[in-house]
């Protein structure tokens, strides 16, 4: 009842951004509805008519068109970029072009991204983040690590699991706290990718493997189409911008502190092209 209740609560909020979903389910007799909000910048924006001031405030608010669309708010909103408070010369972001990892291409490109990886974890003391776009990309990637020495190389490792328990984290933080030769397997866009805090030795040099762009399903088709019809973006608004602000917050992981050091790379083809380039954090030297 109360669930009923509920959903019928949220269609009071129905719009031309909503798309009313129903599908069979496995069972007979079994169906599904779902009340899917394409775009909450509607809702949002009657939200902010009620308040005197909004304040907005991240590292990742670029670029200012899509972050005032998507947040909803109006044509007098300012938007202000300040200088980073850290140094270029504190994190190094290396660009590996020479990877293409996009869905077509991953099996064929793994064997030389194993290298990669091997590479730079020889190279690179001390803790290390490695991302990836999707679960099984991450899986495929680690069975071809472990075959070529991984654990040798790094004894200390740690997977992130595709439903992970707050022990399962905890764990991985107290790792990084206590130890200097962590290698973490983790997703891109998930928990370990924003929102948490590891300042000093805890993480010396992040790896991201592709530029973040969501798995291209029936949801993502149907976000796409409603910024191509209402803003003429599609992919740059459902794809591009979410995608690289998950790699932007994943840099960010790094470097938590004015004395803080490390190194990045990035690995995809696509960090070769401008449209990617020009949407990362311009305060950080770049080395191809």
């Amino acid at each position: 009842y109360f669930e009923v209740l509920q959903f019928q609560r949220l269609a009071d909020n129905w719009g031309e951004d909503f798309r009313f979903e129903k599908e069979r389910g496995s069972e007979r007799q079994s169906l599904r509805l779902t009340l899917n909000c394409l775009d909450p910048a509607r809702l949002l924006a009657e939200r902010q008519q009620a308040l005197h001031s909004l304040t907005a405030f991240s590292a990742t608010l670029s670029p200012p068109d899509w972050t005032s669309r998507a947040l909803g708010l109006g044509a007098e909103a300012v938007f202000r970029r300040e200088a980073s408070p850290f140094a270029a010369s504190q994190l190094e972001v290396f660009l590996a072009t020479d990877v293409d990892t996009r869905f077509s291409q991953r099996q064929q490109s793994l064997p030389r991204l194993a290298e990669l990886l091997l590479a730079w974890l020889a190279r690179e003391p001390g803790n290390c983040i490695i991302y990836f776009s999707s679960y099984r990309y991450l899986q495929d990637c680690l069975a071809l690590l472990q075959a070529q020495g991984l654990e040798r190389l790094r004894p200390c490792l740690w997977v992130q699991q595709r439903e992970q328990e707050d022990a399962g984290r905890e764990q991985l933080l107290q790792q990084l706290e206590t130890r200097r030769d962590v290698v973490a397997l983790c997703i891109l866009g998930g928990v370990f990718g924003e929102g948490i805090d590891l300042p000093g030795e805890r993480l010396t040099s992040v790896v991201i493997v592709g530029v973040g762009l969501p798995q291209f399903n029936r949801d993502t088709r149907m976000l796409q189409a409603w910024y191509q019809q209402r803003c003429g973006a599609g992919f740059e608004y459902a794809c591009l911008y979410p995608g690289m602000q998950k790699v932007d917050q994943a840099l960010g992981r790094v470097i938590r502190a004015s004395e803080d050091r490390g190194r990045a790379l990035l690995v995809d083809s696509r960090y070769g092209q401008r449209q990617y380039r020009e949407l990362l954090p311009p305060w950080w030297n770049y080395c191809a």
